[in-house]
């Protein structure tokens, strides 16, 4: 079980996604132990001959997932499998270096799916470091028509991270300008156009030095979202637009997993129930999970964890 102190630096994390890097360590996947490798299918209920993506967990994006990790529990090697034609094909694999001080230094992403097409990178990031700070990012994407090159640059002054420059081209794409509160916390992140105007904002609020809220503004839209603990750990999560709408309602448990979620269905218009039952290892990471939406079960999710021997 995590710990208070851990839970509300993870939950806290989770805000900066405009900040931090993307998941590569074992603790950002709640996994415990000395994991090596994970391998995730999601079924359809009743169906093991079918693979589906639910929109959570591992298969939030695709059919199959694996994940590999070195000693140091950092991740390595992801593979995304999708269904082709009723069989699961290899959409795409992303390599990861990680340098000595365990921070990320190389991304490359092979676009394969399922070889169907001519095999080519569809995304390259480097990483560079300077006193164990992030100060520079370069980042290659190549789409069907186009290819585009990214360098981000950040700043930072007494160790806090205080501007992000977006270029594209060799040409200043935007600045996002972040402000802090008295106690040193993110207080908002703005980010400006090239011709000085001002884009998304997002303001952070807290209570008892706890994230609780995350506002989001940009042009007509806005939306909040809420962080609710329940004794040091975060238990509740919501998303409302600016209508006071609910879009988004989660719970987790202790462990920090998923228990329900309430989203909102666009088509229907109306709010869908999902709930989540896990059966765990020895090592108390989850291996089986049954999702059921408004009280049938649709998915089932498996995973196969290996762990290193010693």
């Amino acid at each position: 079980m995590l710990t208070k102190k851990c839970a509300i630096l993870s939950s806290f994390l989770l805000l900066l996604t405009g900040i931090l890097q993307a998941q590569f360590r074992t603790t950002d996947f709640r996994l415990l132990g000395k994991v090596e490798s994970v391998q995730s299918v999601t079924y359809a209920y009743g169906n093991p001959s079918k693979t589906e993506v639910s929109g959570f967990l591992d298969s939030e994006q695709f059919d199959s997932v694996y994940l590999k990790f070195d000693r140091r529990r950092n991740l390595i090697l992801r593979e995304n499998f999708l269904d082709y034609r009723g069989k699961l094909g290899l959409f795409d694999r992303t390599i990861l270096q990680i340098n000595p001080s365990n921070q990320l230094e190389k991304l490359e992403t092979t676009l394969i799916q399922n070889g169907e097409e001519p095999r080519k990178i569809s995304q390259r990031k480097r990483f560079y470091y300077l006193q164990n700070q992030l100060v520079r990012q370069d980042e290659f994407n190549s789409g069907r028509t186009s290819d585009q090159y990214w360098v981000t640059n950040y700043h930072h002054e007494k160790g806090n991270l205080i501007a992000k420059h977006f270029w594209m081209e060799d040409e200043l794409f935007s600045v996002d300008r972040l402000e802090y509160n008295l106690r040193n916390q993110i207080s908002k992140e703005t980010n400006f156009h090239n011709n000085g105007r001002s884009g998304k904002t997002v303001e952070y609020i807290y209570s008892d030095g706890v994230s609780t809220k995350k506002i989001t503004t940009s042009g007509n839209e806005k939306t909040i979202e809420s962080f609710i603990y329940n004794d040091g750990f975060l238990s509740g999560y919501e998303l409302i637009e600016k209508s006071g709408r609910l879009l988004e309602a989660k719970t987790y448990n202790r462990d920090g997993l998923i228990k329900s979620v309430k989203k909102f269905n666009h088509l229907s218009q109306s709010i869908d129930n999902y709930d989540f039952k896990y059966k765990k290892d020895r090592e108390n990471n989850w291996v089986f999970c049954e999702i059921s939406k408004n009280s049938l079960p649709v998915y089932l999710v498996k995973r196969k964890i290996n762990y290193f021997k010693n």
